[in-house]
């Protein structure tokens, strides 16, 4: 297939642009590049990739693809409340704009990046059944885009969300703003594992190649899912945040220790993946363990801390470069659907 990727040189992108072109399709991805820290276009021999916004890219640029995968966002709570009229700019009206263009000009398949942070906190476990709670701007948008991407589904365009538990492993544009990531690359490089306290509330996790997977899954898939928002990830991966500490610890060594930091941390969810088996019919294959085990070796071959590795810290330099707010905040009047 002739497929579109936005936000494709990103942390997932890295992972899923290369997994496309294995599988002999033909791939282009729309991408600013505002967190790249390395060129990807080695590892994206035979794709295309057009440096462009979302927002203000020429409409004509969604020509001819029989498939979009959309992960353009900004991407995390913080990072979305920092700025919250960038946040729904990009990731509620760049997206709903690239879901229209795409079905107008002929793309039968559309698969858009969503959240599990949708459902908000709550007692006992979340499926697709459960009221959406979004606390952040960031959840906010994304359950506004499902609402209105998933309202194109018909029978020539076929459009899905994938909610995803929250991601860790290793990419090649790797991110220091996700809680196993954190751990364990600090925990490796100082010795010490850091938790906020008192780490008894729960999180889904998955790992960035079984997004990668699940996204594919989804564009190669059947039509049981057009129309429908599924949760990704795996029950076993609903884990205590002082669970995912011991783990660390275990992979890093006896040397290591534990510092609790902050107020006890309320917030806690668990979700239900029954969807994703039954009509993606997806299973994930990558454990934490696995995922703790990659960075470290990642470390050890001398993965090094950059600041585009930090959503929050790098958009606040943005924020404070007067030059960067023009070319990537204030788009906001150059919008054209």
């Amino acid at each position: 297939m002739n497929i579109l990727v936005t936000g494709g040189t990103g942390y997932i992108g890295r992972i899923l642009v290369p997994e496309l072109l294995s599988r002999g399709h033909h791939v282009s991805v729309i991408d600013r590049g505002f967190l790249d820290y390395d060129d990807p276009e080695d590892e994206y021999d035979g794709a295309y990739i057009i440096r462009e916004d979302i927002r203000t890219c020429d409409p004509s640029l969604l020509r001819g693809f029989d498939a979009v995968i959309d992960l353009a966002a900004l991407s995390n709570d913080p990072s979305g409340d920092l700025d919250k009229m960038a946040t729904w700019d990009i990731n509620y009206i760049g997206r709903v704009r690239i879901a229209r263009l795409a079905k107008k000009l002929g793309t039968k398949r559309y698969v858009v990046a969503s959240s599990c942070s949708v459902y908000g906190f709550r007692e006992g476990i979340s499926d697709e059944s459960t009221p959406t709670n979004p606390l952040t701007t960031y959840a906010e948008a994304n359950v506004a885009v499902e609402r209105d991407n998933l309202s194109l589904n018909d029978n020539s365009f076929r459009a899905t969300a994938l909610r995803f538990a929250t991601v860790f492993g290793y990419s090649k544009r790797f991110r220091l703003d996700l809680v196993i990531n954190a751990m364990t690359f600090y925990g490796y490089k100082n010795r010490i594992v850091r938790m906020m306290r008192d780490g008894n509330q729960y999180r889904p996790f998955i790992h960035v190649k079984d997004v990668s997977r699940a996204l594919i899954q989804a564009i190669e898939s059947n039509d049981e899912i057009g129309g429908r928002a599924i949760n990704i990830g795996n029950e076993k991966l609903n884990m205590r945040i002082k669970d995912v500490a011991q783990i660390v610890m275990n992979k890093l060594g006896k040397d290591t220790k534990l510092e609790l930091y902050g107020d006890p941390d309320n917030r806690s969810y668990q979700v239900k993946f029954d969807s994703a088996r039954d009509l993606l019919k997806f299973e994930t294959k990558f454990d934490l363990e696995y995922g703790v085990e990659e960075i470290i070796d990642r470390c050890k071959e001398g993965l090094e801390d950059l600041p585009q590795m930090h959503t929050v810290n790098y958009y606040k330099m943005l924020l404070n470069s007067e030059s960067n707010i023009n070319k990537f905040l204030n788009l906001k009047a150059k919008i054209i659907f």
